[in-house]
């Protein structure tokens, strides 16, 4: 993903190309300048140039992009203005109208309509309000009336292309969400899904190999679901799994995590627990789960789990983890369910 670096979510790099561009244009302009005779205009545009390069050091090598996003829009906006004011020849209008795709792409529609807004009602004033204070260069009607056209043209396009780009970005994080909440959280219960947690069990044993802090899983298997599923039906049997998957999350602590492992089957990691501790949880949630009142067709609903326990001080790894908790787990089935075992 594009990385940013303000909270518009203004793409880095484009501020990166902004610069170089803009620097580019300036030179350009200078040796035009330069062409024409005029020393003073080619040494104002070689200043900014150098400038510019400044910003880009300052972006591009000490990773300031705020400060280089300031110096940029301070050099755009006071040379627009000295050149409007001071430029000896129309060719400076065409330069101040290079400014605006580079405003509206690094500060975005919501203040570049600002920026845009401000300059161009400054501009009107400037060049039909004849200031006192300002001796403007003697510019033609016609080519008055071109540049505050293009500058309304080019400025509205632009703002249009930077809203059109905003709502395809938004559109694009909502979908990346959504994808990224399918790909890892189960749509029934809404925890985390098998993929998730065998991601987080993975991160969670290199963390161990580096510091050894024991963690713990526990298994938990829904007893005699197939009989509820059959006898009342697949709805009451979601029904089920949401309120067993809002109570095992319920006792837990904030960095405990619960995820349905499939089926009926639920697992918790506890970052921090060791054997005997993650003992003592199982039993709370085993306890909590015969608590729970459910009924379906006038019946109450006899709710009980199973539990296996594992913990990585006592395994070989993360497949032997969870085959050591699923061990615990048919244990607990076969001596006559709703209880604990340590696989």
């Amino acid at each position: 993903m594009t990385e940013t670096d303000h909270k518009d979510s203004i793409p880095s790099g484009f501020l990166s190309f902004s610069l170089v561009a803009q620097e580019i244009i300036a030179v350009l302009f200078a040796f035009y300048s330069y062409q024409q005779g005029d020393m003073s205009t080619a040494t104002f545009y070689l200043a900014v140039a150098g400038l510019l390069l400044v910003a880009l050091g300052i972006h591009s090598i000490f990773d300031r992009p705020r400060l280089a996003r300031a110096l940029l829009a301070a050099l755009l906006i006071g040379s627009f203005f000295y050149l409007l004011a001071g430029a000896t020849d129309g060719s400076a209008l065409m330069w101040c109208l290079t400014i605006i795709p580079v405003l509206v792409g690094t500060f975005g529609y919501r203040y570049s309509i600002l920026i845009l807004s401000s300059l161009f009602s400054v501009s009107v004033w400037l060049l039909y309000g004849t200031p006192e204070i300002i001796s403007l260069p003697s510019y033609s009607d016609v080519s008055v009336v071109r540049f505050l056209s293009a500058y309304t043209v080019l400025s509205i396009f632009a703002v249009a292309m930077d809203v059109s780009h905003s709502s395809s970005l938004n559109k694009y994080k909502d979908l990346s969400l959504r994808v990224d909440q399918i790909a890892h959280q189960d749509q029934l219960t809404q925890l985390p899904n098998r993929h998730d947690m065998e991601r987080r069990l993975e991160k969670k044993y290199q963390q161990y190999r580096l510091i050894n802090q024991p963690f713990s899983i526990l298994l938990a298997d829904l007893d005699n679901f197939k009989f509820i599923n059959d006898r009342y039906g697949h709805d009451v049997g979601d029904d089920v799994l949401h309120a067993i998957g809002l109570l095992l999350g319920e006792p837990l602590r904030g960095e405990d995590v619960v995820a349905r492992w499939g089926g009926n089957e639920f697992m918790v990691l506890l970052p921090t627990a060791n054997a005997e501790a993650a003992v003592n949880v199982a039993e709370r949630l085993r306890a909590q789960a015969g608590k729970l009142t459910m009924e379906a067709q006038g019946d109450k609903l006899r709710i009980s789990l199973s539990v296996g326990v594992a913990s990585i001080d006592k395994c070989t790894g993360i497949d032997d983890l969870i085959s050591t908790a699923e061990n615990g787990l048919y244990q607990a089935k076969h001596m006559g369910r709703d209880m604990v075992v340590v696989g």
